[in-house]
């Protein structure tokens, strides 16, 4: 669930914020999760903002004319592969 509905979002978002407290700001996963507490908003102007901001720091972009979810979607997408390689490497060692 990328944007959470009126039910989901009060459960998931003092739980997102909390893990912040353990990643800082600059840091994948906590560039991640802040990221997806911008999503939670649902605000498209802030969502469309730290896209941009995200896409022209570290990420493959998309065409300006696209709408904000589907840049966020896109954005979010790089994310979770980033995250997935990282996770199928194996330990150094093995």
């Amino acid at each position: 669930m990328v944007f959470p509905t009126d039910r989901t979002l009060p459960a998931l978002t003092p739980r997102l914020q909390a893990f912040t407290h353990q990643h800082t700001e600059g840091t994948d996963v906590g560039d991640y999760v802040r990221f997806v507490l911008v999503l939670a908003t649902q605000n498209d102007n802030q969502i469309l903002t730290v896209t941009e901001k995200l896409a022209d720091a570290y990420w493959t972009g998309t065409a300006r004319g696209v709408p904000a979810r589907p840049r966020a979607l896109h954005l979010l997408g790089q994310m979770l592969a980033k995250v997935g390689i990282g996770l199928t490497r194996a330990p150094v060692g093995q």
